[in-house]
């Protein structure tokens, strides 16, 4: 990848006052030939596309890698969307939440209001973990494989749907595990605050369990963009994926006329 070399075809298809030529750090390969996509955008609004190479340009070529790379860019940027949103937070405020209310409990008398949270807790937890386990496997293949070998593929493709099958399936079960079980998570969070359990509890843990009894509005939005997640939750996970892949693949494929209007060169 000669960036000096595709960053002057780049800068070729830019038009008067864009300051942003972003070219996208990996390619996708034609007849042995490696395209590029491009990015041009004037302030913080986006302007246009373009594919480019460092040799052996053919427009055919060029469009079909278009499409390939416009889909991936597409849905990788979506993923990186959901990976910084995610991996803020942390599963061990679920533990910790737990502990404190078990030590409460093993010092006083049953309470059956903390004792049913230990369960909830607990999946919530598991579910943020592995959530985070494909946010964090992607993200290191990202780094140590796309970006290494500046390249995509079909395969690239199909990895990367895969992984957003499986977090957008997660996200549902967060969020019909917090919707189902937020009456059940205001009374801890009201509990532990009248037996100042709360103080026992770093600032930061206390906020992210406020905001998840406050912020109930947001989930019941999020769940609501996940219908198709919601319509076949009762498949098992392997049937999940593959008919998850196909409708990404069909997404993909129905946008691509409005994609290729925003391509500059070469043009469709």
């Amino acid at each position: 990848m000669n960036v000096n070399l595709l960053k002057k075809e780049a800068n070729k298809h830019k038009k008067f006052l864009e300051n942003k030529v972003m070219l996208n750090p990996y390619s996708y390969t034609v007849n042995n030939i490696p395209y590029y996509l491009v990015i041009y955008q004037k302030g913080e609004k986006f302007k246009g596309y373009a594919v480019i190479s460092e040799s052996g340009f053919k427009k055919t070529d060029a469009l079909n890698a278009f499409e390939r790379l416009i889909i991936f860019n597409v849905y990788v940027n979506r993923f990186f969307e959901i990976e910084e949103s995610k991996m803020k937070l942390k599963p061990e405020t679920f533990v910790n939440i737990k502990r404190v209310i078990q030590d409460y409990l093993s010092h006083e008398e049953v309470n059956e209001k903390l004792s049913e949270s230990i369960n909830l807790l607990t999946n919530l937890e598991m579910l943020l973990k592995d959530l985070q386990r494909h946010l964090t496997e992607y993200t290191r293949h990202y780094d140590n494989d796309i970006l290494t070998t500046n390249r995509i593929d079909e395969e690239e493709l199909h990895t990367l749907w895969k992984t957003l099958s499986y977090v957008n399936r997660i996200q549902y079960l967060q969020g019909k595990e917090l919707i189902g079980n937020f009456e059940t998570l205001t009374d801890l969070y009201k509990k532990m605050k009248e037996l100042k359990l709360d103080k026992k509890l770093s600032e930061y843990d206390m906020n992210v369990f406020k905001e998840l009894t406050s912020e109930i509005n947001t989930t019941k939005r999020s769940i609501n963009s996940l219908g198709f997640e919601k319509e076949h939750a009762s498949l098992s996970e392997r049937e999940f994926v593959e008919l998850s892949i196909k409708r990404f693949k069909g997404l993909g494929e129905e946008k691509l006329s409005h994609y290729k209007k925003d391509l500059r060169y070469p043009k469709p």
